[in-house]
């Protein structure tokens, strides 16, 4: 029986929405440039994005494998769809929704002109949707939330053809969830699941382009970010900690209606 998994899954999602002056929902993309769309103009798009990365430290090594469970979990390398759509607002702002893979990001952002520059400044919320480890094998699930705030300086061409962007961007998430015991050590019981919560910061900057004529566009992005994350794992505490340094390559077509 799931007693302690069933206890976890009773907590309240945590969203955090708090701004910072960082300046990634960390492995999400943008995929959108420094100027802002007209007013009523909306923006569609599909890609992929990749999350690549390598454990940098750990506290925790030897029998104990709950690292790379807080990695799998907080960092979640690995390549997933991505989605999109932005509306343009009036007075230089735009909102748009983000699906990739694992999570639902909404944004608001406000550019500034700065001839022949644009600044953009903005606030997302991530929700982070229930996530298996392990695929179809139930080894353990964690789901929370949290925010970002990427500043981006950019470039337009006459017409749109191509623009180009770049800039610092961090935020935090919180999560919750439990995981088999056997997961998290190799002398672990594989019938046991034990709750966990965690915190995840970063910070990094991207760097991305758009290119294309009148309403269709491609666009390429990544991002380099530096990843801190420590979790609490079991009713007996037993805590892990780790850095990782992660480069999101990211790309999709954008139709401008």
């Amino acid at each position: 029986m799931r007693a302690a998994g069933a206890a976890t899954a009773a907590r309240p999602l945590v969203v955090l929405a708090v701004a910072c002056s960082l300046g990634c929902a960390g492995s999400t993309p943008l995929l959108h440039p420094a100027h802002t769309l007209q007013p009523g103009r909306v923006m569609m798009g599909a890609g992929v994005a990749g999350h690549l990365g390598a454990l940098e430290a750990a506290d925790i090594v030897g029998e104990d494998t709950s690292e790379g469970v807080l990695e799998d979990f907080a960092v979640a390398p690995g390549v997933a769809p991505w989605a999109a759509g932005r509306i343009g607002i009036d007075g230089d702002n735009e909102a748009g929704v983000t699906y990739a893979g694992r999570s639902f990001r909404v944004d608001f952002r406000h550019a500034f002109k700065l001839e022949p520059l644009h600044l953009s400044l903005g606030l997302g919320g991530s929700a982070l949707i229930p996530r298996r480890r392990g695929g179809d094998a139930d080894l353990g699930s964690a789901y929370g939330g949290g925010f970002d705030v990427p500043v981006l300086l950019g470039w337009v061409s006459d017409a749109e053809l191509y623009s180009v962007w770049f800039g610092p961007r961090g935020g935090f998430e919180y999560l919750v969830g439990d995981v088999l015991e056997s997961e998290l050590r190799r002398t672990g019981r594989g019938d046991t699941f034990v709750p966990f919560e965690a915190r995840h910061g970063f910070v990094g900057g991207l760097l991305g382009a758009k290119i294309g004529f009148r309403n269709f566009h491609v666009a390429l992005e990544v991002d380099v970010a530096y990843h801190l994350a420590d979790g609490t794992f079991g009713e007996v505490p037993t805590d892990v900690s780790l850095g990782q340094l992660t480069i999101s390559p990211a790309g999709a077509l954008l139709l401008t209606l």
